[in-house]
């Protein structure tokens, strides 16, 4: 075989061998690539289904942008009459729970781990009226909400008499319209009917009072205000006058349900912030009130005090209001921030709130002045307060020195000296002065303070001394010192 037939048949081999590289290549990329894809387009996502705060549960598997199958999804008939819907619970960064203030629309993909837990509206008591009519026709029994008005049914008959009214067992006489708080059973009070024969005397015929209803002309509280902690309870006593009054029934409600529940009993219940008037009202009109207000326990600022400095960047500070509401969430909106226009301050631009955090901002800053900017932050009738400090840029003088030659560059100030001779360095702003006192450099410290650094500097063998200088906010400034001759 000739050489060039060798030649052409090992470079068709490795030409092969190169090609089928290639092709091996693409197809391993090309199986990763739909590994990837079927792996990121099947994987599944738990979406729990809280039916009772907790205490019962449903986990259910959805894959990656799916929507939750409808055989999933318990139905009003399931979960009762009071059922409103289901809404996704999700937790802040401290871990407590938030709920959507809007139903969950199921209509949404599912892309991540799903919380939904069914709400359930307060359902209103029911009471039974029983009609007991000694005798007379049989009068079928009625229900009601608590708070509701009494419609009487029609009068029972009974032979030889003639109905009067209906009463308690204890004899309190009961009218249309009466305000009921329980289940309760009413007798009837018949009068016997006179026959013909009968002679009726001066008494029988004189006007009587004895079945006049006696009205109720005044109904109080014991508490004209009250302040209640969010997510607490508390109470109200009504006192009905006269103590003999025939009709002592009550009724209660709130103009602010939202912040102060009451139930026919007057049992209280802080249910959000703010303030509700609570009224209680006799069957005859006679109306009372009190002032409820609902706070949270307290509020306080993650700063105190705090000093930001930056020059030539922006710096800022970010303040965080932690607040003890009993586990209530509250809203943002109720959060109020007060501080100044920082736009004229010579040592802020700006400062940013959103709900529970605020953000102060500084700008470069010249001069000597602190600036100190009060920040209060509002939940109600409580508050917190701090003061952020703005400092300006650290600027080191070489001040009425001797011997001692000092240049500033990339923000440090080196300085020189021959023989013995005085550094005084004076700083536009309060500083920790940092080096080492017992340096060959040191012949005497002559004044130290937060502001002036006067020092002896000597002929020494060594290379110098460094000079920190440290502001509140953590701005240094260094000062080089080196001699310029030896011995």
């Amino acid at each position: 075989m000739k050489k060039e037939e060798v030649n052409i048949r090992e470079n068709k081999v490795e030409k092969n061998k190169k090609t089928g590289l290639i092709i091996g290549s693409i197809a391993l990329i090309f199986l990763i690539g739909a590994t990837i894809l079927c792996w990121r387009f099947n994987r599944k996502f738990e979406v729990t289904f809280d039916y009772n705060n907790g205490t019962k549960e449903n986990i259910v598997l959805v894959r990656y942008k799916k929507l939750i199958k409808n055989e999933d999804i318990k139905n009003k008939d399931d979960l009762g009459e009071s059922f409103i819907g289901w809404y996704e619970v999700t937790k802040d960064k401290d871990g407590k729970e938030i709920v959507s203030e809007k139903e969950y629309d199921f209509n949404t993909l599912i892309k991540q781990k799903t919380y939904l837990r069914a709400l359930y509206e307060d359902k209103k008591e029911k009471i039974t009226i029983t009609f007991d009519s000694k005798g007379g026709t049989p009068v079928n029994s009625i229900t009601l909400e608590v708070g509701q008005e009494l419609t009487l049914p029609a009068n029972p008959t009974k032979s030889g008499y003639t109905f009067k009214v209906w009463e308690t067992k204890n004899g309190t006489p009961i009218y249309n319209k009466a305000l009921l708080s329980e289940s309760i059973t009413l007798y009837a009070v018949w009068d016997k009917k006179e026959t013909q024969n009968s002679t009726p005397n001066q008494e029988n015929n004189s006007p009587t009072n004895n079945n006049k209803p006696i009205e109720v002309t005044k109904v109080q509280l014991n508490a004209t205000s009250k302040a209640m902690i969010v997510n607490t309870k508390d109470k109200l006593v009504a006192t009905v006058t006269p103590d003999n009054a025939s009709n002592k029934t009550v009724s209660w409600s709130s103009n602010n349900p939202s912040v102060i529940t009451v139930d026919q009993n007057g049992n209280l219940k802080a249910v959000g912030l703010g303030e509700a008037t609570i009224t209680v009202k006799t069957a005859n009109g006679k109306v009372a009130t009190a002032k409820v207000t609902s706070d949270v326990k307290s509020i306080t600022l993650n700063v105190a005090n705090n000093t930001i400095s930056k020059y030539g960047t922006i710096n800022s500070t970010t303040i965080n209001v932690n607040i003890d509401a009993n586990g209530y969430n509250v809203p943002n909106d109720l959060i109020v921030w007060q501080a100044p226009d920082t736009s004229g301050y010579t040592s802020a631009a700006g400062m940013r709130k959103n709900g529970k955090t605020a953000t102060l901002t500084a700008r470069d800053v010249w001069g000597s002045t602190v600036s100190s900017i009060p920040v209060t932050v509002k939940i109600n009738n409580k508050e917190a307060k701090t003061t952020i400090y703005v400092e300006p840029k650290i600027s080191i003088s070489n001040n009425n020195s001797s011997g001692v030659t000092c240049n500033e560059r990339d923000e440090k100030l080196y300085c020189t000296f021959s023989g013995e001779k005085r550094l005084y360095l004076k700083s536009n702003i309060n500083v920790t002065w940092n080096y080492n006192k017992a340096s060959s450099v040191i012949a005497g410290i002559e004044e130290e303070n937060s502001k002036n650094l006067k020092l002896s500097v000597q002929y020494v063998s060594k290379n110098g001394l460094n000079i920190k200088a440290k502001s509140k906010a953590g701005q240094v400034k260094e000062i080089v010192l080196t001699p310029t001759a030896q011995y």
